[in-house]
């Protein structure tokens, strides 16, 4: 699936008149609610936005395609959590 994606951006970059590898990356965090039947070792509780839940972080590139994404329970702090997400980023696309 991976190679699928990055050859997709591959050719939209090229459409576009870009390079072929991204050289910038934006990094967002989002508190997203689960449901009761979510296992309790992957949820938590982000005490900032009052959600119970995950919270998913995504690296896309200038053009707004994903790079990586990382989900981890709400609790996770974000300068914790994007940790992960932008050393992926970093070891798939070194460029950036």
């Amino acid at each position: 699936m991976e190679l699928l994606h990055d050859a997709l951006r591959d050719r939209v970059g090229v459409a576009d008149g870009r390079s072929v590898e991204p050289s910038a990356g934006l990094i967002h965090s989002q508190s997203v609610r689960t449901a009761d039947t979510v296992p309790v070792s992957t949820r938590g509780f982000d005490t900032v936005k009052k959600v119970k839940g995950r919270k998913r972080f995504i690296v896309t590139d200038t053009l707004g395609l994903p790079l990586s994404v990382h989900v981890v329970a709400a609790s996770i702090h974000d300068r914790d959590g994007a940790k992960r997400s932008l050393l992926w980023t970093r070891l798939n696309h070194p460029g950036v």
